[in-house]
């Protein structure tokens, strides 16, 4: 317990309240596990959960009506997750799933920590800061998607998922047709340029793991656009 307790103490929102408080929010906190493309909402649903990751990484995936999948954000582990029901009464306008092969997530009733955020000045100026943030993220991945070539968007997503690690080589936890939701284009592309990628010298891709060669030109092409 002391464990959860300290790792919320470092996590967005739940950093903001006392000590007291995450110790309470961990007392009722409910454990889940959860594998690789398990849901925790569907789109379109009223979904009054607040989520912190303790393992793993949450999607959240658009389901257009031609049967495409875009995924508009990646929750990764240490981050918390308040759905949209709890602030807006709306239903969800995306779907939320399981990215790894194990998740670990602790699961609250929104309402109950909604009860606790307002209570605290400094949380309630956290969770809006917040979402502002998340405002300005989608904003800017829009303009990403719209004027950025497929090149500059692939080049940007792998550089992503190396921010948090030193070692230039990492796990393939992104299908060809993860990687195209996430751009916007089609996995036979994500493929010719991956390809390309590797041709030139910037990666080295198998089927288990992609290694950075260059990252120094993969930042190029991101800030040339």
């Amino acid at each position: 317990m002391d464990d959860i307790v300290a790792h919320l103490g470092q996590s967005g929102v739940f950093s903001f309240m006392t000590e007291a408080e995450r110790v309470e929010l961990v007392r009722i906190a409910v454990r889940k596990s959860y594998k690789k493309g398990d849901v925790i909402c569907y789109q379109g649903d009223e979904c009054r959960i607040v989520l912190y990751i303790a393992g793993g990484a949450l999607r959240s995936v658009i389901n257009a009506q031609d049967g495409r999948e875009y995924i508009v954000s990646t929750w990764e582990k240490g981050e918390e997750f308040w759905s949209h029901t709890i602030l807006d009464g709306g239903p969800m306008p995306s779907t939320l799933e399981a990215m790894k092969r194990v998740n670990v997530i602790y699961q609250w009733s929104g309402e109950t920590v909604m009860e606790m955020v307002l209570r605290n000045r400094n949380c309630t100026l956290a969770l809006i800061s917040r979402q502002t943030k998340l405002i300005r993220e989608r904003r800017e991945n829009i303009y990403n998607l719209a004027f950025n070539p497929v090149a500059s968007r692939l080049a940007k997503l792998i550089l992503e998922e190396f921010k948090n690690t030193d070692n230039p080589t990492i796990q393939r936890d992104l299908t060809l047709e993860d990687m195209a939701s996430m751009i916007a284009t089609s996995p036979e592309v994500i493929c010719r340029v991956m390809y390309q990628f590797q041709t030139d010298g910037l990666l080295r891709v198998d089927r288990a793991s992609i290694t950075l060669q260059d990252q120094a030109t993969l930042e190029k092409l991101v800030l040339k656009d």
